[in-house]
């Protein structure tokens, strides 16, 4: 991909088994183990990715959109989220699937978000289920259509997560991107209090 994965591979440090390198990775930053080394995790997490790991792309997006273990690089993290949602990888699907709605790192793009959150929504990922249900009820992205809405609602409720268990204007909210969801409904002929009474309405 770039110069960055031309540096020296220190064999001790990762495994035959992109699996496994994932696994580790995930324990050392999550503090499960000893090491608490985070370039070690972001290098594990390099060499599972580059053996097509989903989550450990995912994971390697995550470190370089953060910087974490390895200095921060908005570029190559999108790079990675698309990898990895190109191998069906449920966060990164719905990761991008924001940053098309909001144009954040790529173009925006309500329909390619509606499409992207609809992957992940169909894993049983319930923040995109949550999104989706939210563009069919304004129509954004997606044909209007109530019931639709109503079934990604309540398979969100049914997925039993606790995130799905906010109501909507607190997940919007925590991705920062409230004022465009809010943007959009508005130009669909939502007042600003009606989302809002719709979005707290919407505790399942």
């Amino acid at each position: 991909m770039s110069s960055e994965f031309d540096e020296p591979r220190d064999n001790e440090k990762f495994t035959s088994n992109p699996e496994a390198d994932y696994q580790l990775g995930m324990d050392i930053i999550s503090g499960r183990a000893e090491s608490k080394d985070l370039p070690e995790a972001v290098i594990l997490f390099r060499e599972a990715a580059l053996e097509g790991h989903p989550g450990a792309q995912y994971e390697l997006g995550v470190s370089y959109c953060a910087g974490r273990g390895i200095k921060q690089n908005s570029e190559s993290a999108v790079q990675w989220f698309i990898r990895s949602a190109e191998n069906g990888y449920p966060k990164a699907l719905h990761n991008l699937g924001v940053r098309h709605s909001i144009g954040k790192g790529v173009d925006e793009d309500a329909v390619r978000a509606a499409s992207l959150f609809l992957q992940a929504a169909s894993q049983g990922h319930a923040l995109s289920q949550f999104k989706l249900a939210v563009m069919y009820k304004i129509g954004w992205g997606v044909q209007q259509k109530d019931e639709e809405a109503d079934k990604w609602f309540g398979l969100a409720g049914d997925t039993g997560k606790n995130e799905a268990l906010c109501p909507l204007s607190e997940i919007v909210k925590q991705e920062n991107d409230r004022a465009r969801w809010l943007k959009a409904a508005m130009s669909r002929g939502y007042s600003e209090n009606a989302f809002e009474v719709f979005a707290a309405s919407q505790s399942i």
